[in-house]
């Protein structure tokens, strides 16, 4: 079963088109900040920039980060949350089921959309790393020294490390967008349990950040809004223990709904 996930994920357009929108955001971003900065080093006018004031998820003057962010939940389910819909509608799904092996597919199925979720929306990132690498010197960001929004506790999580370890805080936020990937992923798979229509499983996630969105205009609690705190540097205030909340609540009710979906829409 785990070979089959394996050659579904391979063969999905879907997730060859998100990462060709990914790559073309990071490059962009990398002609557009990063490359000319190029000219500046060589007169050294350039030593207020390293990677981790100009890489892509510092996002402090990238719109393109803010496109890419906003628009991450869509683009995590697009290679594989609609797989149970499609298997259904196909027929394969009673193939599955008459040969036993309905444990094995769902399973694989939870684990392989969050992993290829995750997996697609970090590698841009990578890739923009490594190019930032490239091209800017490895020096540590000071909030003296570089010519960037110094970093607090209310615009990005332990901004000490992002001063100390900058390249472990670059990690950190890689984490968060492959788990929250896996997330908005986990909430689509569940709701095609239900639903039949592929459009509304897709934007699924993605009107679930509306409405945290909405729920944050109205309480002016814009620590719930995800498309703000994935970012190094967020457009709002931002907390880390709310985060960690929002994460485990939408990973517990969408596994929970998952579960339920199949034991009542698909054993029964």
């Amino acid at each position: 079963m785990g070979r089959f996930f394996i050659q579904r994920i391979v063969r999905s357009k879907s997730l060859y088109f998100v990462l060709l929108i990914g790559l073309t955001s990071v490059f962009l971003q990398f002609k557009f900040e990063i490359l000319p900065l190029q000219n500046m080093y060589k007169y050294n006018l350039g030593v207020a920039f390293t990677p981790y004031t100009k890489w892509f998820e510092f996002g402090s003057a990238s719109q393109l980060a803010g496109f890419y962010f906003l628009l991450l939940p869509i683009l995590a389910a697009l290679p594989f949350a609609d797989t149970y819909a499609k298997d259904k509608q196909s027929g394969y799904l009673r193939s599955i089921l008459s040969k036993g092996q309905m444990k094995q597919y769902f399973q694989g199925l939870y684990l392989s959309n969050f992993i290829v979720s995750g997996v697609i929306i970090i590698i841009p990132l990578l890739v923009n790393i490594y190019l930032s690498f490239m091209m800017l010197p490895n020096i540590k960001p000071d909030p003296l020294v570089n010519n960037q929004m110094a970093l607090d506790l209310m615009n990005t999580f332990f901004p000490a490390l992002y001063y100390s370890h900058p390249f472990l805080h670059m990690l950190l936020y890689l984490l968060l967008a492959f788990f929250f990937a896996g997330m908005f992923a986990t909430i689509c798979l569940s709701i095609s349990i239900f639903i039949r229509n592929r459009f509304i499983i897709l934007v699924a996630g993605f009107l679930v950040q509306m409405v945290l969105s909405l729920l944050a205009q109205f309480t002016e609690h814009y620590e719930w809004i995800p498309s703000y705190f994935l970012m190094e540097i967020g457009s709002a205030n931002v907390s880390f223990s709310t985060t960690v909340i929002i994460f485990c609540l939408g990973m517990i009710i969408s596994t929970l709904v998952y579960i339920l979906g199949v034991k009542k829409r698909v054993i029964t």
